[in-house]
């Protein structure tokens, strides 16, 4: 028997390309938090970090404490571990100590430098409101389905888009994923111990993921969920599975759902010289990438998909129709290995979009042509 190639890194370029911040989501459960002044701004910042579980300190004069600061402390948190307390006197240096963050809202450049400087002095993190020249770190969009967050920025250059993309989103995040996600908080140590990492509770985990976009979680879901556990653990044949995937014209806006799916449950992805970074950059982050060619990409599919391995071929254009296509559809089959087409936008159909884009017209999808629902129709 011939052995398998080793998997050697290619030559593309990295994977992550360059981030203006560094998107981060911080537990501040139970954490000492600062907040300076009582405006409307400063009430949200604190209604915010209080949400999140923090005992926030707030610092401001009574008198210049606003009606809506003063309902919220009223109010009291929206998190059960989170609580305001109010301090009746303006910032000083001594209120710094043991603070996870401070956040401050000043009119005058001289006492936002002054209240920036004395937190970077303490060694804790400070954000002075609309004043980007004294934060160390920024709010971004928020859309709450905690235990999801979705958090958007642009960096401070656009809020007005980063807005419109959060309400993008809260059309497409359907309110019973907040359900979905506590279910998964509660069975994910049952999952992990009986599913060792790999392509069995992958499988189990996008099974869950497709009904979360679907249904609301009905009652004694969890006990199915656990049925469907066992069967997943149960011993089965180390044999994987190989998608081929087209790649259409190269355009990774032209991915069918379908394929982009199958480019983020791949164990290893075999591809050529035609495929865009773009559309590598699609696929999971931990799986392999294999620069191939044709003729040595059909036998390293088999030998990958015996190891048990979840194999993508990506290929350029539409390789349903390809006679070669099919051969390796029929070796693989005879030798036990489940393999499924997922087609790609031909280049033919692609030309009456581009010109009618150019043009300011509309050129309706053809789910026929591409394989299905591509990105650029729901995006």
């Amino acid at each position: 028997m011939r052995a398998l190639p080793p998997l050697q890194n290619d030559m593309r370029p990295q994977r992550v390309a360059a981030l203006a911040t560094l998107p981060l989501f911080w537990s501040l459960k139970r954490k000492r938090v600062v907040v300076a002044g009582g405006s409307d701004a400063a009430a949200w910042k604190a209604e915010l970090l209080a949400a999140c579980g923090a005992e926030v300190h707030v610092y401001a004069p009574h008198t210049e404490l606003g009606e809506i600061f003063r309902d919220l402390i009223a109010r009291g948190a929206a998190h059960e571990c989170g609580r305001f307390v109010h301090h009746g006197v303006m910032w000083h240096p001594d209120i710094f100590q043991g603070a996870a963050i401070a956040i401050a809202d000043c009119d005058e450049d001289v006492e936002a430098e002054a209240f920036f400087n004395t937190a970077r002095a303490a060694g804790v993190p400070v954000n002075v409101i609309d004043k980007p020249a004294f934060c160390q770190f920024q709010f971004g969009s928020i859309v709450n389905r905690s235990p999801v967050v979705v958090a958007i920025s642009t960096d401070g250059a656009a809020p007005i888009l980063a807005q419109a993309i959060r309400r993008r989103i809260e059309t497409l995040l359907p309110p019973a994923i907040k359900s979905w996600a506590t279910i998964a908080q509660a069975i994910r140590e049952r999952v992990n111990a009986r599913l060792q990492p790999g392509a069995v509770r992958r499988s189990f985990w996008e099974r869950f993921v497709d009904r979360a976009f679907l249904d609301t979680p009905e009652e004694g879901v969890e006990t199915r969920l656990m049925a469907e556990l066992e069967r997943l653990a149960a011993p089965r044949s180390a044999i994987g599975r190989v998608t081929i995937v087209g790649a259409g014209p190269g355009d990774a806006e032209l991915l069918t759902l379908k394929a982009v799916r199958a480019l983020q449950a791949a164990d290893v992805i075999l591809y050529d010289e035609q495929i865009s970074n773009d559309i590598l950059e699609l696929a999971r982050r931990e799986a392999k990438r294999i620069l191939v060619s044709n003729q040595r990409g059909d036998g390293m599919v088999m030998a990958l998909a015996k190891t048990g391995k979840r194999v993508v071929r990506l290929q350029p254009g539409n390789p349903v129709g390809a006679a070669a296509t099919h051969e390796e559809v029929s070796r693989l089959g005879k030798l036990g290995i489940a393999v499924e087409l997922v087609p790609g936008v031909d280049a033919a159909h692609r030309a009456p979009a581009t010109a009618a884009a150019a043009s300011g017209e509309t050129c309706p999808a053809d789910p026929a042509a591409a394989g299905g629902t591509t990105r650029a129709a729901n995006l």
